[in-house]
C-alpha cells in the first residue's frame, strides 16, 4: 500500500545539506495509520476481521530521502588527454577504456562524446547503460564499430588524428529512483594520427612527368611509366579535361615511353593515363596532372639612341668650318 504524504509540516530543519559536499536530506510526513507492535500499516491487518489485541494505533509517519546524486556528478579516473593508438589497417581508433568512480549507489549512467568542448558536435550517446561492475563501473568503447561493452546502441568510427571530449552522468540508483545528476567534467582524449595507407592502381605506374610538376610549353613533352606484366601493346591518352573527356592524344604504342610533339598551350593543365592493351587489358592507371609553365614575355624593345645635343652640332659646323677656310688659305699661300 502507498503512503499518502497528505500532512503539511509546520517546521523541519536542514541539518548540513547546504554545502556542495553533503548529501541533500528530503523530508516528508504521510497521514497512515500505523500499529505500534507490528511496525506496519493498520490497513494490512484490516482483512483479519478487527484489529489486533493490544495493538496502538499511530497516525502519520516521518519520512527521509537521502539523495546523494543531486550535487556533483561522476568523479571521471582516465586521465584527462589519453592518447589512444589507431589501427594502421583501417585507420580508426583501438580499444578505449573509459572509467571513473562510482557515485553513491548508482548503477546506471550515461555518456557522450563529441568533436567540441560545448558538446555540441556529438559522435556517439551510449543512452542508458549499466557497467558490469557498478563498483568499478566502467565502459569499453571497441573499435571498427564493433559496439560498447555493454553493448547498448552502435557506436561511431572515431577518426585518427582527432581529439575527442566526453562526460558522463547517473541516470539511475539501485534504489530505482530514476534520478539524474549532474554532468562530470569534461575530459579529451586523442587518437594517434594513423599511418597513410594507399593502395596502388591495378593498371601501369606513371612515371614521368611526375605528378602536379611544371613542364615547358614550347619543347616536346615525353611520358613514360613502369612495364606492366609482360605487356607488348599500351594505351596513351592525353587530354585538358580531368575527366579524359575529348582527348588531344589516344593512341597505342608498343614501349613504357611515348613523346608528344604537338603544341601545348602555356599555362594550362593536362591530363594523362595510360592502358595496358595487348596481350590482354588491364585497368586503367591512375591520372596524372602536370601544368605548362606561363608563356616567356616578349624580349623589350632596343632602347632608343640617345639625341645629340645642339651644342654638339654647332661644334661640328665650327670646325668644319675652319677645315675649309685653312684649306683655302693653303692653296693661296702655293699660288703665291
Amino acid at each position: 500500500m502507498q503512503a499518502q504524504f497528505t500532512l503539511e509540516p509546520k517546521s523541519l530543519k536542514l541539518c548540513g545539506c547546504l554545502t556542495q559536499d553533503t548529501n541533500t536530506t528530503l523530508y516528508a510526513i504521510d497521514n497512515d495509520l500505523y500499529s505500534n507492535n507490528h511496525n506496519g500499516p493498520h490497513s494490512l491487518l484490516s482483512g483479519i476481521g478487527s484489529a489486533v489485541a493490544g495493538a496502538v494505533g499511530t497516525t502519520g509517519m516521518l519520512w527521509s530521502y537521502v539523495d546523494c546524486v543531486a550535487k556533483v556528478g561522476p568523479t571521471l579516473t582516465m586521465d584527462d588527454g589519453t592518447i589512444i593508438g589507431c589501427d594502421p589497417a583501417d585507420g580508426r581508433a583501438q580499444e578505449i577504456n573509459f572509467t571513473w568512480e562510482q557515485l553513491c549507489i548508482a548503477n546506471q549512467y550515461e555518456m557522450w562524446i563529441a568533436k567540441d568542448e560545448a558538446m555540441t558536435l556529438l559522435v556517439f550517446t551510449s543512452g542508458l547503460f549499466g557497467p558490469i561492475r557498478v563498483t568499478s563501473p566502467a565502459l569499453v568503447y571497441l573499435t571498427s564499430n564493433q559496439g560498447t561493452m555493454p553493448a547498448t546502441v552502435a557506436t561511431s568510427a572515431l577518426e585518427c588524428g582527432h581529439t575527442y571530449y566526453w562526460w558522463l552522468r547517473v541516470r539511475d540508483e539501485t534504489t530505482n529512483d530514476a534520478v539524474r545528476s549532474p554532468w562530470s567534467d569534461i575530459r579529451t582524449f586523442t587518437i594517434k594520427a594513423g599511418f597513410r595507407v594507399t593502395t596502388p592502381y591495378y593498371g601501369p605506374q606513371l612515371l614521368a612527368p611526375d605528378n602536379g610538376c611544371g613542364c615547358a610549353c614550347d619543347a616536346p613533352i615525353c611520358f613514360s611509366w613502369s612495364p606492366f606484366k609482360e605487356t607488348m601493346k599500351y594505351k596513351f591518352e592525353l587530354s585538358e579535361n580531368s575527366d579524359l573527356s575529348s582527348p588531344l592524344v589516344s593512341t597505342e604504342v608498343g614501349t613504357t615511353a611515348y613523346q608528344y610533339t604537338g603544341t601545348v598551350k602555356c599555362n594550362k593543365n593536362y591530363f594523362w593515363r595510360v592502358q595496358a592493351v595487348a596481350p590482354a587489358p588491364s585497368e586503367w592507371s591512375a591520372v596524372f596532372s602536370f601544368m605548362t609553365q606561363p608563356e616567356p614575355p616578349a624580349p623589350p624593345a632596343p632602347a632608343p639612341a640617345p639625341e645629340i645635343p645642339m651644342w654638339v652640332w654647332i661644334l661640328i659646323a665650327i670646325g668644319a668650318i675652319f677645315v675649309i677656310v685653312l684649306i683655302v688659305l693653303i692653296f693661296k699661300t702655293r699660288r703665291v
